[in-house]
C-alpha cells in the first residue's frame, strides 16, 4: 500500500472539521472537541485468499493516539484494534473496534473516492473508565494503512 503522509490526510478532513463544528453547535455545553493523529501497527491478520481481490479477512493491530483538545490539552493512548472487511454488498467495506485503557471506538469505514490506499472512516466511541465513563462520542476520521487523522467530540 502507498504511504500518505500526514499533512496531505489533514487537507482532506475539511469536511470531517465541519461535522465537528456542526456536533460543538449541537451539543450540551459539556462537549469535549478534539483533533487526533494515530498510528499504527500491524500485530496479526488473516485473509482468504492469500492474495488477489476480492478477499475476504481481519487484521489485528496496535494504536498510538495523540488527541488535542479544544483547549489545547493534550493526551496520549495506546490501544489494540481489529478491523475485517464486511461481506459483499454491505454498506460499509470494513469495520472494526478498538479498545483503549478509558474508551473504546467501533468504526466503519469505505475507501476514499480521491486517494488510493486510504479510506474515510466514521466511529461511534463509549466512555468505558476514568472520566470518560458514561460518556459518548463520534468520530470523523481519514486513515491508511500506517495511521489516520481526525475530528471528534465526546458528550
Amino acid at each position: 500500500m502507498t504511504n500518505v503522509t500526514k499533512p496531505r490526510l489533514r487537507s482532506t478532513l475539511s469536511a470531517a472539521a465541519c461535522l465537528a463544528t456542526l456536533l460543538a453547535a449541537t451539543t450540551a455545553s459539556a462537549a469535549e472537541n478534539f483533533s487526533f493523529d494515530s498510528t499504527a501497527k500491524g500485530i496479526d491478520g488473516v485473509r482468504v485468499p492469500a492474495t488477489g481481490n476480492p478477499f475476504q479477512g481481519a487484521r489485528v493491530f496496535s494504536i498510538s493516539t495523540t488527541t488535542t483538545y479544544a483547549d489545547a490539552r493534550k493526551e496520549v493512548t495506546v490501544g489494540k484494534c481489529g478491523s475485517w472487511v464486511n461481506a459483499p454488498g454491505s454498506m460499509f467495506p470494513q469495520s472494526g473496534i478498538c479498545a483503549f485503557e478509558q474508551y473504546t471506538v467501533r468504526f466503519s469505514c469505505a475507501p476514499a473516492s480521491d486517494a488510493s490506499a486510504e479510506s474515510n472512516c466514521w466511529g461511534l466511541l463509549e466512555g468505558v473508565g476514568g472520566r470518560l465513563q458514561g460518556r459518548t462520542g463520534v468520530i470523523a476520521y481519514r486513515s491508511n494503512a500506517t495511521g489516520s487523522v481526525g475530528v471528534g467530540s465526546w458528550r
